[in-house]
Protein backbone atom coordinates (compact mmCIF):
# COMPACT_ATOMS: atom_id res chain seq x y z
CA UNK A 1 0.00 0.00 0.00
CA UNK A 2 2.96 2.13 0.79
CA UNK A 3 4.34 1.89 -2.93
CA UNK A 4 0.87 2.32 -4.44
CA UNK A 5 0.58 5.60 -2.35
CA UNK A 6 3.81 6.79 -3.34
CA UNK A 7 3.63 5.67 -7.03
CA UNK A 8 2.99 8.13 -10.11
CA UNK A 9 1.46 7.08 -13.48
CA UNK A 10 3.52 8.29 -16.78
CA UNK A 11 2.66 11.55 -16.86
CA UNK A 12 3.50 12.32 -12.99
CA UNK A 13 0.32 12.60 -11.88
CA UNK A 14 0.49 10.78 -8.51
CA UNK A 15 -1.98 7.92 -8.24
CA UNK A 16 -5.18 9.38 -5.83
CA UNK A 17 -6.17 7.95 -2.51
CA UNK A 18 -9.39 6.63 -3.52
CA UNK A 19 -7.78 4.66 -6.59
CA UNK A 20 -5.34 3.24 -4.07
CA UNK A 21 -8.14 2.08 -1.92
CA UNK A 22 -9.91 0.43 -4.98
CA UNK A 23 -6.92 -0.93 -6.39
CA UNK A 24 -6.52 -2.70 -3.14
CA UNK A 25 -10.43 -4.10 -2.63
CA UNK A 26 -9.68 -5.30 -6.57
CA UNK A 27 -6.38 -7.27 -5.35
CA UNK A 28 -7.97 -8.23 -2.10
CA UNK A 29 -11.40 -9.90 -3.88
CA UNK A 30 -8.95 -11.42 -6.53
CA UNK A 31 -6.48 -12.99 -4.36
CA UNK A 32 -8.67 -14.95 -2.48
CA UNK A 33 -12.01 -16.11 -3.75
CA UNK A 34 -11.01 -16.85 -7.28
CA UNK A 35 -8.17 -19.08 -6.42
CA UNK A 36 -9.99 -20.66 -3.28
CA UNK A 37 -12.60 -21.65 -5.67
CA UNK A 38 -9.96 -22.76 -8.42
CA UNK A 39 -8.22 -24.78 -6.35
CA UNK A 40 -11.60 -26.54 -3.89
CA UNK A 41 -12.59 -27.39 -8.00
CA UNK A 42 -8.90 -29.32 -8.95
CA UNK A 43 -9.70 -31.11 -5.73
CA UNK A 44 -13.51 -32.39 -6.30
CA UNK A 45 -12.17 -32.71 -9.82
CA UNK A 46 -9.07 -34.98 -8.44
CA UNK A 47 -11.46 -36.82 -5.97
CA UNK A 48 -13.69 -37.37 -9.15
CA UNK A 49 -11.07 -38.84 -11.23
CA UNK A 50 -8.17 -41.05 -8.61
CA UNK A 51 -6.35 -42.33 -11.58
CA UNK A 52 -5.54 -38.96 -13.03
CA UNK A 53 -4.41 -37.38 -9.53
CA UNK A 54 -2.02 -40.78 -9.59
CA UNK A 55 -1.09 -39.39 -13.35
CA UNK A 56 0.01 -36.26 -11.81
CA UNK A 57 1.87 -37.90 -8.87
CA UNK A 58 4.15 -39.83 -11.58
CA UNK A 59 4.30 -37.28 -13.63
CA UNK A 60 6.86 -35.56 -10.84
CA UNK A 61 8.52 -38.72 -9.95
CA UNK A 62 9.81 -39.09 -13.37
CA UNK A 63 10.45 -35.47 -14.23
CA UNK A 64 12.04 -34.27 -10.80
CA UNK A 65 13.23 -37.76 -9.01
CA UNK A 66 11.21 -40.05 -6.46
CA UNK A 67 12.84 -38.01 -4.11
CA UNK A 68 10.68 -35.22 -4.98
CA UNK A 69 12.60 -31.83 -3.83
CA UNK A 70 11.21 -28.42 -3.05
CA UNK A 71 9.32 -27.40 -6.16
CA UNK A 72 11.10 -24.14 -7.60
CA UNK A 73 9.49 -21.95 -10.46
CA UNK A 74 11.53 -23.81 -12.89
CA UNK A 75 10.06 -27.32 -12.23
CA UNK A 76 6.74 -26.36 -12.47
CA UNK A 77 7.58 -25.42 -16.17
CA UNK A 78 8.64 -29.22 -16.23
CA UNK A 79 5.62 -30.32 -15.80
CA UNK A 80 2.57 -30.01 -18.34
CA UNK A 81 0.13 -32.52 -16.86
CA UNK A 82 0.50 -30.13 -13.45
CA UNK A 83 0.01 -27.37 -15.97
CA UNK A 84 -3.34 -28.96 -17.87
CA UNK A 85 -5.18 -29.82 -15.01
CA UNK A 86 -5.17 -25.95 -13.64
CA UNK A 87 -5.84 -24.96 -17.31
CA UNK A 88 -8.61 -27.33 -17.90
CA UNK A 89 -10.67 -26.85 -14.48
CA UNK A 90 -9.95 -23.26 -15.39
CA UNK A 91 -12.23 -24.23 -18.57
CA UNK A 92 -15.46 -25.46 -17.00
CA UNK A 93 -14.98 -23.59 -13.91
CA UNK A 94 -13.89 -20.26 -14.89
CA UNK A 95 -14.56 -18.29 -11.18
CA UNK A 96 -15.70 -15.50 -13.05
CA UNK A 97 -18.64 -16.38 -14.66
CA UNK A 98 -19.72 -13.17 -15.97
CA UNK A 99 -17.91 -10.00 -17.32
CA UNK A 100 -19.58 -6.41 -17.39
CA UNK A 101 -18.60 -3.59 -19.85
CA UNK A 102 -20.15 0.03 -20.60
CA UNK A 103 -21.04 1.05 -24.29
CA UNK A 104 -18.77 3.97 -24.67
CA UNK A 105 -20.34 4.69 -28.42
CA UNK A 106 -22.78 3.47 -30.09
CA UNK A 107 -22.12 -0.38 -31.20
CA UNK A 108 -24.09 -2.02 -33.84
CA UNK A 109 -24.49 -5.44 -33.79
CA UNK A 110 -23.03 -7.51 -37.08
CA UNK A 111 -25.98 -8.97 -39.33
CA UNK A 112 -28.82 -6.98 -37.20
CA UNK A 113 -30.34 -3.43 -37.76
CA UNK A 114 -29.70 -2.96 -34.09
CA UNK A 115 -27.72 -0.60 -32.28
CA UNK A 116 -26.36 -0.73 -28.49
CA UNK A 117 -26.45 3.04 -27.09
CA UNK A 118 -24.19 4.35 -24.97
CA UNK A 119 -26.74 4.32 -21.78
CA UNK A 120 -26.25 0.28 -21.74
CA UNK A 121 -23.94 -2.18 -20.22
CA UNK A 122 -22.80 -5.44 -22.06
CA UNK A 123 -22.71 -8.81 -19.96
CA UNK A 124 -20.35 -11.74 -21.21
CA UNK A 125 -20.02 -15.10 -20.31
CA UNK A 126 -16.95 -16.17 -21.36
CA UNK A 127 -17.80 -19.71 -20.29
CA UNK A 128 -20.06 -20.12 -22.94
CA UNK A 129 -17.43 -20.19 -25.76
CA UNK A 130 -15.24 -22.76 -23.63
CA UNK A 131 -18.55 -25.07 -23.25
CA UNK A 132 -18.91 -24.95 -27.24
CA UNK A 133 -18.27 -27.97 -28.99
CA UNK A 134 -16.96 -26.12 -31.89
CA UNK A 135 -13.92 -25.20 -30.39
CA UNK A 136 -13.84 -27.80 -27.62
CA UNK A 137 -14.76 -31.30 -28.75
CA UNK A 138 -17.15 -33.52 -26.38
CA UNK A 139 -16.77 -29.88 -23.71
CA UNK A 140 -18.51 -31.08 -21.07
CA UNK A 141 -15.54 -33.74 -20.40
CA UNK A 142 -13.34 -32.44 -18.11
CA UNK A 143 -9.90 -33.92 -19.86
CA UNK A 144 -6.86 -32.10 -19.01
CA UNK A 145 -5.23 -34.07 -22.11
CA UNK A 146 -7.09 -32.42 -24.23
CA UNK A 147 -4.35 -29.60 -24.10
CA UNK A 148 -2.29 -31.85 -25.78
CA UNK A 149 -1.97 -31.48 -30.01
CA UNK A 150 -2.17 -34.78 -30.56
CA UNK A 151 -5.61 -35.24 -28.27
CA UNK A 152 -8.50 -36.20 -30.17
CA UNK A 153 -10.31 -33.50 -27.40
CA UNK A 154 -7.57 -30.86 -29.02
CA UNK A 155 -9.29 -27.57 -28.93
CA UNK A 156 -9.23 -25.36 -32.06
CA UNK A 157 -6.63 -23.23 -30.28
CA UNK A 158 -4.42 -25.52 -29.83
CA UNK A 159 -4.61 -27.51 -33.04
CA UNK A 160 -4.39 -23.56 -34.73
CA UNK A 161 -2.12 -22.56 -32.32
CA UNK A 162 -4.21 -19.70 -31.85
CA UNK A 163 -2.75 -18.15 -28.61
CA UNK A 164 0.34 -18.82 -29.50
CA UNK A 165 0.07 -16.78 -33.02
CA UNK A 166 -2.55 -13.68 -31.15
CA UNK A 167 -1.19 -10.53 -30.84
CA UNK A 168 0.60 -10.27 -27.72
CA UNK A 169 0.61 -6.77 -25.28
CA UNK A 170 1.65 -5.44 -22.32
CA UNK A 171 -0.61 -3.49 -20.13
CA UNK A 172 2.18 -2.73 -17.50
CA UNK A 173 2.42 -6.31 -16.03
CA UNK A 174 4.18 -8.39 -18.92
CA UNK A 175 3.42 -9.92 -22.57
CA UNK A 176 0.05 -11.39 -22.64
CA UNK A 177 -2.24 -12.42 -25.18
CA UNK A 178 -4.61 -9.96 -26.11
CA UNK A 179 -7.50 -13.18 -26.30
CA UNK A 180 -9.54 -11.45 -28.60
CA UNK A 181 -9.44 -14.69 -30.89
CA UNK A 182 -10.05 -17.34 -28.04
CA UNK A 183 -12.70 -19.18 -26.95
CA UNK A 184 -10.59 -19.69 -24.12
CA UNK A 185 -11.07 -16.94 -21.55
CA UNK A 186 -10.42 -17.21 -18.04
CA UNK A 187 -8.81 -14.47 -17.18
CA UNK A 188 -10.74 -11.82 -19.93
CA UNK A 189 -9.68 -10.61 -22.40
CA UNK A 190 -7.67 -6.94 -23.84
CA UNK A 191 -7.03 -3.76 -21.29
CA UNK A 192 -9.14 -5.33 -18.44
CA UNK A 193 -7.90 -8.98 -18.67
CA UNK A 194 -6.29 -10.16 -15.47
CA UNK A 195 -3.48 -8.59 -14.08
CA UNK A 196 -2.69 -11.75 -11.90
CA UNK A 197 -3.35 -14.31 -14.42
CA UNK A 198 0.78 -15.87 -14.48
CA UNK A 199 0.52 -15.24 -10.45
CA UNK A 200 -2.80 -16.83 -10.24
CA UNK A 201 -1.71 -19.51 -12.60
CA UNK A 202 1.60 -20.28 -10.51
CA UNK A 203 -0.11 -20.56 -7.30
CA UNK A 204 -2.57 -22.80 -8.40
CA UNK A 205 0.02 -25.00 -10.19
CA UNK A 206 1.75 -25.22 -6.85
CA UNK A 207 -1.27 -25.99 -4.59
CA UNK A 208 -1.79 -29.02 -6.80
CA UNK A 209 1.42 -30.37 -6.84
CA UNK A 210 1.90 -29.81 -3.33
CA UNK A 211 -1.42 -31.65 -2.31
CA UNK A 212 -0.61 -34.48 -5.13
CA UNK A 213 3.03 -35.40 -3.09
CA UNK A 214 0.99 -35.68 0.42
CA UNK A 215 -2.21 -37.33 -0.51
CA UNK A 216 -4.33 -39.64 -2.63
CA UNK A 217 -8.21 -38.07 -3.12
CA UNK A 218 -11.28 -39.89 -4.10
CA UNK A 219 -15.17 -39.94 -3.36
CA UNK A 220 -16.32 -40.98 -0.51
CA UNK A 221 -19.28 -43.29 -2.50
CA UNK A 222 -16.46 -44.47 -5.07
CA UNK A 223 -18.16 -42.89 -7.69
CA UNK A 224 -17.24 -40.01 -10.31
CA UNK A 225 -20.04 -37.82 -9.31
CA UNK A 226 -19.58 -34.19 -8.82
CA UNK A 227 -21.47 -30.95 -6.91
CA UNK A 228 -23.25 -28.82 -8.79
CA UNK A 229 -22.19 -24.72 -9.03
CA UNK A 230 -22.75 -21.81 -7.23
CA UNK A 231 -23.97 -19.07 -10.42
CA UNK A 232 -25.93 -16.89 -8.04
CA UNK A 233 -22.75 -15.95 -6.32
CA UNK A 234 -20.05 -13.88 -7.22
CA UNK A 235 -17.25 -16.69 -7.95
CA UNK A 236 -18.28 -19.67 -9.62
CA UNK A 237 -17.98 -21.88 -6.42
CA UNK A 238 -19.17 -25.55 -5.57
CA UNK A 239 -23.02 -25.56 -4.80
CA UNK A 240 -22.54 -26.93 -1.26
CA UNK A 241 -19.62 -28.24 0.86
CA UNK A 242 -18.31 -31.84 -0.71
CA UNK A 243 -16.79 -34.49 1.31
CA UNK A 244 -14.13 -36.51 -0.31
CA UNK A 245 -11.74 -39.39 0.94
CA UNK A 246 -8.34 -38.95 1.65
CA UNK A 247 -5.17 -41.07 2.14
CA UNK A 248 -1.92 -40.22 3.14
CA UNK A 249 0.84 -41.09 0.78
CA UNK A 250 3.71 -43.50 2.25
Amino acid sequence: MKHLMSSKYKNGTPVPDHEVAHMMIALLMAGQHSSSSTSSWIMLRLAQYPDMMEELYQEQVKVLGAHLPPLTFESLAKLPLNQAIVKETLRLHAPIHSIMRAVKQPMAVPGTKYVIPTSHTLLAAPGVSACDPTFFPNPDEWDPHRWEADSPNAPTIVRNKVEAEDEKIDYGYGMVSKGAASPYLPFGAGRHRCIGEQFANVQLQTITAEVVRIVKLSNVDGGHGLIGTDYASLFSRPLEPAKVRWERRN
